[in-house]
Formats: structure tokens, sequence, C-alpha cells
């Protein structure tokens, strides 16, 4: 169950990284572009929340530190510019990568998670590497 809540987390934190830094950008193109894999993570979070107890669900209303460090860096790398504040985000989706691969070898995760993790999210998240290093590139 606690790997289920750090996924959780972890997508909620990056919706917030995507919020801080959409703030700051101003090029419509490229807001649409973050806005759709902004709304990527709310989906994971709304999908992952599928898999918690009925009664915990509720529990899970914040990303907690992860998600403020997130926030802040991400934040804090758009004062340096788009590209710098794009990069930031890049980070926190190869961490959800790195996530979702451990809890793919986690024992305490149902095998439906799993196969949701396999064909949804990892490769969502591999998506968003890909459409982001396009934008960097």
């Amino acid at each position: 169950m606690k790997q289920i809540d750090e996924l959780i987390r972890g997508e909620m934190a990056a919706v917030e990284s995507f919020d801080s830094v959409l703030a700051k950008i101003n090029d419509e193109d490229e807001k649409q572009k973050l806005s759709s894999i902004r709304m990527d993570h709310v989906r994971a979070v709304d999908t992952l929340k599928r898999f918690v107890r009925t009664d915990l669900r509720d529990d899970i209303k914040q990303s907690g530190p992860w998600g403020a460090f997130s926030k802040a860096f991400a934040g804090g790398a758009s004062f340096l510019g788009n590209k710098a504040a794009i990069q930031a985000l890049k980070v926190g989706e190869e961490h959800g990568i790195r996530e979702y691969r451990v809890a793919l070898e986690d024992q305490s995760i149902e095998p439906e998670l799993k196969q949701v993790i396999r064909s949804e999210l990892l490769p969502q998240q591999e998506r968003h590497i890909s459409m982001i290093e396009d934008y960097l590139h």
C-alpha cells in the first residue's frame, strides 16, 4: 500500500510542478503541449487511486515532501528561463519512470495494477520524456 501512496504522491507532485511552470510560460503552443502532459498526470492520479482501498482514497490529498521539492525546483528553474524549467520537468518525469519500475518489482503490488503500469502509466511517462526532449532540442 505504501508504494501505491508514493506513486500517487509522485503524480500529484508532477501536477504541481507543471502548474508552477505553466504559470510562467507565455507561448500558447508550448503551454498547450505542457498542459496535455499535466492532464496525463491528473488522470494517472485517478487511475492509481482506483487501486487504493475506498476508505483510504481521501487520505491521499497532498503530494508530500516530494511535491514541495519538485514544485520549488521547477518554479526556481523557471526563473532561469523556459528551457531550464522544462529541463526540471524532465528530471521529474525520469524520477516517475524509476518509481514505476520499482513498483513493478514490488511483490505487494497487485498484478492488475502492474499491468496498468506496464501498459499505460510507464509508456505515458516515456512519451512525456520524448515530448520534452523534442522541445529542448
